[in-house]
């Protein structure tokens, strides 16, 4: 299992560490700016956007990290004197190969330290697991969705996925996630019948490269679900974008044909 969170805010540190606050989440509970680390307590996926007019940093606090250190993120995405957009290609730790491991139910931070001249947009995302992913086998195709409503700035939006083409009758494994909107910062997804949020950086563009790790079974399984369910998406955003700028295109693997 997987689950993506995030803090998000716009805030000017003038300088020195602050905790960023966290969008509500409505499968982890959130005091932010504070989240409880869930079950799925292995941290495969750090990635942080900062105003970089002065030399940024980021760090995740939790306290089982502090018997060495607070954990730093590079690389990082970064803008000068505007909302920092996620970067292409990717800037993120892949952790997939030595997990960190937090302690379920304690409380993890992310801090940033950074200086702008005025209050600026900056984001951290943490990718949750309950493993080591481990890839996956099969054929897989992707197909493409859109959404029918915009985006709200700094939550979770929740809209439905609809397909340009209609899924044959059967059952399917997400192996894959790519959105792309004009200024998304994640998505992720809401599966029928699953607690968690499995969830990828977004893209901005048709050309801007993502990184592998979120494509094409990399990331292991993100879950299943009938042709027949409603398979919904939440986008994490620093505009409210209008729905006819989002694509999301999802990688499938075809598990069965036909009514179950």
């Amino acid at each position: 299992m997987l689950h993506l969170a995030a803090f998000y805010q716009s805030v000017d540190p003038a300088g020195a560490y602050v905790q960023l606050a966290a969008p509500a989440d409505d499968a982890l509970t959130v005091n932010t700016p504070r989240i409880q680390v869930p079950p799925l307590n292995q941290v495969v996926m750090l990635a942080a956007g900062l105003e970089s007019v002065v030399a940024p940093l980021a760090r995740i606090v939790a306290p089982s990290l502090l018997t060495l250190s607070r954990n730093q993120i590079r690389p990082v995405s970064t803008a000068v004197a505007g909302p920092v957009l996620v970067l292409a290609p990717h800037r993120l730790m892949d952790l997939r190969d030595d997990p960190i491991m937090l302690v379920p139910s304690e409380q993890l931070t992310l801090e940033i330290n950074t200086n702008p001249a005025a209050v600026q947009i900056q984001w951290g995302l943490v990718l949750f697991s309950d493993m080591k992913p481990t890839p996956l086998n099969g054929r897989v195709f992707t197909a493409r969705a859109t959404v029918a409503n915009a985006l709200v700035a700094g939550s979770w939006t929740l809209n439905t996925l609809t397909f340009d083409d209609q899924l044959p009758r059967g059952r399917y494994q997400i192996a894959g996630l790519r959105g792309e909107s004009t200024t998304i910062i994640a998505c992720r997804l809401v599966v029928p019948s699953q607690a968690y949020r499995p969830g990828v950086m977004g893209t901005i563009l048709p050309s801007d490269l993502g990184h592998d790790m979120f494509r094409f079974g990399n990331l292991g399984t993100m879950g299943e679900f009938e042709d027949v369910d409603n398979l919904q998406i939440q986008t994490l955003s620093s505009a409210a974008d209008a729905a006819a700028v989002q694509s999301y295109f999802v990688d499938l693997i075809q598990l069965r044909l036909g009514p179950g």
